[in-house]
């Protein structure tokens, strides 16, 4: 049961009978912060040199101040502790939750994070490719503008909650989020790619996307695979000329994408590099 599992508060193992009252902290009352979502496979995190990457250009953007409890070694040893103690050290999804510590209102009296962390089991040990295709629309009653937080993952995700509604209610999979130009970004939690005559296709950053993990590791794949990979603008013309279409996220790894309208895709592309992903993965893994 979810109970049974532990969680950390600022670096400390706790109970969830004694989690902080949340209604005081700078994260529930101005999503001031962001968060981290990370796979750990045999209590390791392989993809954990990215995230924490990710985490220190996070802070800097948000002018948040990194507490010893969040740097790197760490960060990290906490993270496995939370799996061992949890009883979840074979497969898991580690949410890092991480805002302005402090009171304040607007102007903050404070400029330390605070920082949480939750886990969950997954039943793969792996990376493995969705066996059904992901039908998905595209979302359009809410556009993202790209700015200097775009590429984080913000705590206020009201445009990815409203696009997985809209997913649910025309009975899709999932939906694609457009930037204020009408260009596709990324989908709901996750980053897309668009395979055409053997190349791969991404929407660019100051397009306003996350800069997703995953998205980074099967860009820097593909270029060593001698795959071509541009970063562009995306246009909902594009999904009709693509002849794959895939999402990327840290967690789930790679899922094909199978229809968008009465359009169809395959997943040959999407299959070979996520076995050549989890190959290389596995030398990071004991």
């Amino acid at each position: 049961m979810q109970n049974d599992y532990k969680f950390l508060v600022n670096g400390t193992i706790t109970d969830v009978n004694r989690l902080p009252n949340a209604f005081n902290n700078r994260g529930f009352l101005y999503a001031d912060g962001f968060f981290e979502s990370m796979r750990l496979i045999n209590n390791e995190i392989p993809l954990f040199d990215l995230h924490f990457g990710r985490i220190n250009d996070s802070l800097a953007a948000y002018q948040i101040s990194m507490p010893s409890s969040l740097e790197k070694d760490a960060l990290l040893d906490s993270l496995k502790e939370l799996a061992t103690q949890s009883g979840l050290t074979k497969s898991a999804r580690i949410r890092l939750t991480i805002y302005r510590g402090g009171g304040g209102k607007f102007s903050p009296k404070s400029n330390i994070a605070e920082w949480f962390a939750s886990i969950e089991h997954i039943s793969s040990d792996g990376f493995e490719l969705n066996s059904k295709g992901v039908a998905i629309g595209l979302f359009t009653d809410l556009t993202k503008t790209p700015d200097k937080f775009s590429n984080y993952k913000n705590l206020n995700s009201t445009i990815s909650i409203q696009a997985a509604l809209y997913a649910s209610k025309k009975g899709l999979d999932d939906a694609l989020i457009l930037n204020n130009e009408h260009q596709i970004i990324e989908a709901t939690g996750s980053n897309i790619f668009l395979v055409s005559n053997g190349n791969l296709y991404t929407p660019n950053l100051t397009s306003g996307p996350v800069g997703g993990v995953m998205r980074a590791s099967i860009f820097n794949l593909a270029i060593e695979l001698g795959i071509k990979v541009f970063e562009c603008t995306l246009t909902p013309q594009e999904l009709l000329k693509a002849d794959e279409v895939f999402l990327t996220n840290a967690v789930s790894g790679i899922r094909w994408v199978a229809s968008y309208r009465t359009k169809r895709y395959f997943n040959k592309v999407s299959s070979m590099l996520l076995h050549e992903l989890n190959t290389r993965l596995q030398s990071l893994v004991p």
